[in-house]
């Protein structure tokens, strides 16, 4: 199994940071790949929350949470990941005071096809996803970063 680890520094506070993560079912609205996202199922939040998703190259996936952390993170697997990818699962993780935080993520995941998906996956694959998980972090960053800095310039407006 291949694990890949990628964290970032959010000039934010981890509740803020906490708030928009929490919110599972929009993940669209900060990860720049995501088209779409929504809740799948009756459950917001916690162990067995699911969601769906259209990534931007077309395909879609489904994910559900294995452990929920209130405040500081969440696993989660990915029910029907991109082929030949299997047994993928992801986890966030926050920590962080009143000013910064810091999110890690974790992405664990097996290649299907024997050698030639090992193979695949030194080759491509394990960039891809690399690239895929550093681009959620920035999204991540820069909406949190931007949302601050909004409320920062409406407070010297007023």
């Amino acid at each position: 199994m291949r694990e890949l680890t990628e964290t970032i520094e959010i000039e934010a506070p981890l509740q803020d940071v906490w708030n928009l993560l929490a919110d599972f079912g929009n993940a669209a609205d900060w990860a720049p790949s995501m088209r779409e996202s929504r809740l799948a199922g009756h459950l917001e939040s916690g162990v067995g929350t699911r969601r769906t998703m259209r990534h931007s190259w077309g395909f879609r996936f489904e994910e559900s949470v294995t452990e929920w952390s209130h405040g500081t993170g969440y696993s989660f697997d990915v029910l029907r990941a991109p082929y030949p990818m299997k047994d993928v699962r992801e986890s966030w993780v926050l920590e962080g005071d009143n000013d910064r935080s810091r999110v890690t993520t974790r992405v664990a995941y097996d290649m299907g096809l024997g050698w030639s998906g090992s193979l695949l996956d030194w080759l491509l694959v394990r960039f891809i996803v690399r690239r895929e998980m550093r681009a959620g972090l920035r999204g991540l960053k820069s909406c949190l970063e931007n949302e601050a800095g909004r409320g920062v310039a409406a407070q010297d407006a007023d």
